[in-house]
């Protein structure tokens, strides 16, 4: 990657758009930087990582820093850059994320980074999504930004650390380089895994014990021997429980012959109760039949009825409706008469209603000349009161544009103080993570004494949560044991009582019983299901306590581990005062960024401010100027008034009140108007309302008589009707009267009693038959019998189950000790594969661990490129080589560094090299690591190196010796740019890019010779 171009617009130091073009080189391949400190040499590799990554230079900063304090609070920032790669050029911009102002009311809204990349030989449209770019651009270089920091930019005040480091120094600094923590990530996770295999195995170990503990037996032989005597009572006890069982089935059947007869006698006497209840309901169901006999009468006379109750209705409806017609025509008549009055007064109406439109016509001209008079006062009175508003401004202008002054002496005073603050940001930064790394390193030695406080802790309640669950299971097993023992003498006192003298016995068949057994007096039977239950949970809290112990030795290792790990972490540094150094620096910080953050909130104050006085300036000009117009408006509008005010009448009201009495009567003309036509409509209305309303009224007289006439021919008809159904009248018929579902209900009941007498009556006669000849059984003594017969059936069960059970119990004990050996021997093999491999990966016995291996393999490829470039320097005398053993025991194998020496073959440690000597080693030492990783992160061309590092240490010599190797670095064609202030390099480095700071922005120009 070669740069072509870098423009930068309000970035770091530079305010003003900068071009740095490095065809200005011309043949020159190796040009310095130069500048006074702190004037933005740095800024420039800052601007060329972040235009290809997104982030600086140097990991401290972070893009958000990166935006120039002299930059407007409107404009953007922004760097370009144009390069060429492996024959193509392409041109890349990118612009941060930003604070501008809103474009509509006050405060600021967040601009988005955004960026752009773009091949300059192709029409093809540039790539802008953030994603793609970084994708296209790592493509491109083969290179992250770590990398990238690494390989093109060589970090400042890394070149001789790396050389004279201490090893385990020289390891961190590696594993940043190579990002080797994938090597250390697996080696502990190898170790972490051997911790889990020999924990696998101690639980592996105690689950077969314990399974050997449950069998009752030492070894897995001894479990399957014991099978046989199990089977042999299993057999047995079978035998009695289907004997026992063949007894309780007798019992059975005889109860349920005895209750079979009760029950047939039990059905006779209740269906004898249920015929003579029945009875006692006969003379109810004959008045209900009566009952329902009258309603069904009366229902044929629903014709009649109804039509009598009609026509009486409608004659009422009639004569009520006559009644109100008289009402109504009355009432017309009088609304006529009202009418006929009312229009006798029409002819005065008219000539009131003439006389008030004349005088609202009057009224009107008035108004016209009054509201010319008043608005001309009007503007009078504005013009007025704008001149002493004019002549106020004036004023208020003059003050303001002092006041403007006077503000921005103060807020450039600010910004200097605050730009003066800011400046000490970086310094108070590395202090700060420099405390903070320093206090982490303290508090993780501390969080590592606590664990493993804890995990000794734990690991002692561990241990007597072991002795305790083994104590809990012991006594479970003995509590099980015993109460086995009680029911199965238990059971031979029931067996006891079952035996007769000179009947076998059932279990062993002898005739002669001599000593039967007696069971325990006032004891209840234990639960022995309850009690294998709670053996069969104390045998698992002891095995989860064996496991819980196992995981706190585990646990105890790792804890001492780590504090081991911490300790040597933090080294020799004091534990004290850690925290107090690490709150000083934050503050300070804090004070530095606070100043900082306020920087460009007082450059747009400062610019606010000059832009506020040239407004007050152009605003007294403006205000001078109103003044004498307000004044020339006023004079004008003094006269007009006057001109007016001697066109009116002497004594004329103002035009609102001259508009008020010409709408008033304009009204009044109106409303006399619309009284004259309502008179006229309403009489001709009043005179058809009365017309009307006396015909409606006759012909409601002749209807009401109709309906009278025809009620009371319904009325006869009805009373003929009602003799002849068996009626005394009317009435009578229509008290009988039942709706439709009372008579159903009536029926339905009478019916039902039919049914139900008839049905008592059959089932009297069968049941009185079937418990013909039948006696009362004693259902007492057979239920007696059968609980005794099915109680010995249940006893004789439970054997039998018991004896099943420790058989199928004993088989699921021997497939799961099978098992467990099974287990065993694959979590053997398995702890002791994984303790292998973390031995191996640990470097137990060779004192090289997995990741120092691969770190020492990588140095030996950096050792090599550095001696390629060393064998030009210092006439070949120097070449660098990795030392094998370490100088001091216990220190970490593989990564010490030596110079052999070629005019005595003598080897000694790269620090006794002398400053020159060491400047070249180390130099090439930089050169050959930045050629590994390049090769180990793709293998892609790099034309360009920048250094940032200082010369300033080096005497003459050695000076001269380091302008001959950066000389040489320009083989190849490779354009190398140097950082340094040093005068001595401006007289040897013709080519310079000069950068100049200022009070408006840092300058950047290319100058040669």
């Amino acid at each position: 990657m070669r740069p072509l171009r870098l423009t930068v617009t309000h970035f770091g130091p530079y305010a003003a758009r900068q071009e740095i073009d490095f065809a200005a080189l011309g043949p020159h391949r190796l040009f310095l930087i130069a500048g006074p400190t702190g004037a933005g040499k740095t800024s420039l590799l800052d601007a060329l990582c972040f235009a290809l990554f997104g982030e600086s230079s140097g990991e401290e900063r972070l893009p958000g820093h990166l935006r120039s304090r002299h930059a407007p609070p409107d404009a953007p920032t922004e760097v370009a850059l144009e390069f060429l790669q492996a024959g193509r050029r392409w041109r890349i911009a990118r612009s941060p994320e930003w604070e501008r102002p809103k474009r509509r009311g006050e405060g600021t809204t967040k601009e988005r980074m955004k960026v752009s990349l773009q091949a300059l030989d192709t029409d093809a449209p540039p790539v802008e999504r953030e994603s793609e770019v970084e994708a296209r651009i790592r493509e491109l270089l083969g290179l992250s930004a770590a990398e990238f920091r690494q390989t093109v930019l060589l970090p400042q005040g890394r070149f001789r650390e790396l050389l004279v480091a201490k090893p385990a120094d020289r390891q961190s600094i590696l594993q940043t380089l190579f990002r080797t923590a994938l090597y250390a990530r697996i080696q502990k996770e190898l170790s972490q895994a051997a911790n889990a295999a020999k924990g696998a195995l101690r639980e592996a170990v105690g689950a077969r014990a314990g399974l050997l503990r449950r069998a009752g037996a030492d070894t897995p032989e001894a479990a399957l021997a014991a099978r046989a005597a199990l089977r042999e009572a299993q057999g047995a006890a079978e035998a009695a429980r289907e004997a026992a069982a063949a007894r309780a089935i007798a019992a059975r059947a005889a109860e349920a012959a005895g209750q079979d007869a009760a029950r047939r006698l039990a059905e006779a006497q209740r269906a004898a109760e249920a015929l003579a209840g029945l009875a006692a309901r006969a003379p109810a169901i004959q008045a209900d039949r009566t009952r329902l006999d009258a309603a069904r009468r009366a229902d044929r006379l629903g014709l009649p009825l109804a039509e009598a109750e009609a026509a009486a209705g409608s004659a009422t409806t009639q004569r009520s409706g006559a009644a109100a017609a008289a009402i109504r025509a009355e009432q017309a008549r009088d609304r006529l008469a009202r009418a006929e009055a009312a229009l006798a007064e029409a002819p005065a109406q008219e000539a009131a209603a003439r006389a008030a439109a004349t005088e609202a016509e009057r009224l009107q001209g008035l108004v016209a000349l009054v509201a010319e008079a008043e608005a001309a006062a009007r503007d009078a009175a504005t013009a007025r009161a704008a001149a002493g508003r004019a002549t106020a401004a004036l004023a208020t202008a003059t003050t303001a544009l002092e006041a403007a002054r006077g503000g921005a002496a103060a807020t450039e005073a600010a910004r200097a103080t605050a730009q003066a603050g800011a400046d000490q940001a970086e310094r108070h930064r590395l202090a700060r993570d420099a405390a903070a790394v320093r206090l982490d390193a303290a508090r993780a030695l501390e969080a590592a004494e606590a664990s493993l406080h804890r995990a000794r802790a734990t690991g002692e309640a561990a241990t007597a949560a072991e002795v305790r669950a083994l104590a809990e299971f012991r006594g479970a097993r003995a509590e099980r044991e015993a109460a086995a023992a009680r029911i199965a003498a238990d059971h031979a006192a029931r067996f006891a009582l079952l035996l007769a003298d000179g009947a076998p016995c059932p279990v062993c068949g002898s005739p002669h019983h001599p000593a039967p057994a007696h069971p325990p007096a006032g004891e209840a039977l234990p639960d022995l299901d309850a009690l294998d239950t709670a053996a069969r949970a104390a045998e698992a809290r002891l095995e989860e306590a064996r496991r819980a112990a196992a995981r706190a030795a585990t646990a105890l290792a790792i804890a001492t581990e780590q504090q081991s790990a911490a300790l040597a972490r933090l080294g020799t540094a004091p534990r004290e005062g850690l925290a107090a150094a690490l709150q000083a620096e934050q503050s300070a910080l804090a004070a530095a960024e606070a100043a900082a953050t306020r920087l460009p909130a007082l450059a747009r104050a400062a610019t606010e401010a000059m832009a506020a006085v040239t407004a007050a300036e152009a605003r007294l000009v403006t205000a001078r100027e109103g003044a004498i117009a307000a004044a020339g408006a006023l004079a004008a509008a003094d006269a007009l008034q006057e001109e007016r005010q001697r066109r009116l009448p002497a004594e004329a009201p103002d035009a609102a009140s001259l508009r008020t009495q010409a709408a008033a009567a304009a009204a009044r003309a109106t409303s006399l108007a619309n009284a004259l036509r309502a008179a006229r409509e309403e009489g001709a209305a009043a005179a058809e309302a009365a017309r009307a309303q006396a015909e409606r009224h006759a012909e409601a007289e002749r209807a009401a008589r109709l309906a009278e006439a025809a009620a009371a021919d319904a009325t006869a008809r009805l009373a003929s009707a009602c003799a002849a159904a068996g009626f005394a009248d009317a009435e009578a018929a229509r008290a009988a009267r039942l709706d439709a579902a009372a008579q159903e209900a009536l029926a339905a009941a009478i019916a039902g009693f039919d049914r139900a007498q008839a049905a008592a009556t059959s089932r009297a006669e069968a049941t009185a038959q079937a418990a013909a000849g039948l006696a009362p059984p004693d259902l007492a003594g057979l239920a007696a019998a059968r609980e005794a017969a099915e109680a010995a059936a249940t006893m004789a069960l439970q054997q039998a189950t018991l004896a099943q059970r420790a058989v199928e119990e004993h088989d699921r004990l021997l497939a799961e000790i099978e098992a467990a050996d099974a287990a065993l021997a694959e979590a053997e093999a398995e702890a002791a594969l994984r303790q292998d491999l973390a031995d191996l990966a640990e470097g137990r016995g060779t004192g090289l661990d997995f990741e120092g291996f691969v770190l020492s393999g990588l140095l030996d490829e950096a050792l090599a490129a550095a001696n390629a470039r060393l064998a030009g320097m210092l006439d070949g005398r120097y070449r660098l080589r990795r030392r094998e053993e370490p100088e001091r025991l216990r220190a970490r194998a593989g990564l010490d560094i030596e110079v052999v020496d070629g005019w005595n073959a003598e080897a000694r440690p790269a620090a006794t090299l002398s400053g020159g000597e060491g400047f070249c080693a180390s130099l090439a030492m930089a050169l050959g690591l930045a050629d590994t990783v390049a090769a180990h992160a793709g293998g892609h061309q790099l034309d360009a190196l920048f250094i940032d590092e200082g010369f300033g240490t080096l005497d003459a010599e050695t000076l001269d010796t380091a302008i001959r190797v950066l000389e040489g670095l320009q083989a190849g064609d490779r354009l190398v740019g140097v950082i340094s202030h040093v005068a001595e390099l401006r007289e040897r480095i013709p080519a310079r890019l000069e950068v100049t700071p200022g009070r408006r922005g840092t300058m950047a120009a290319f100058r040669l010779g």
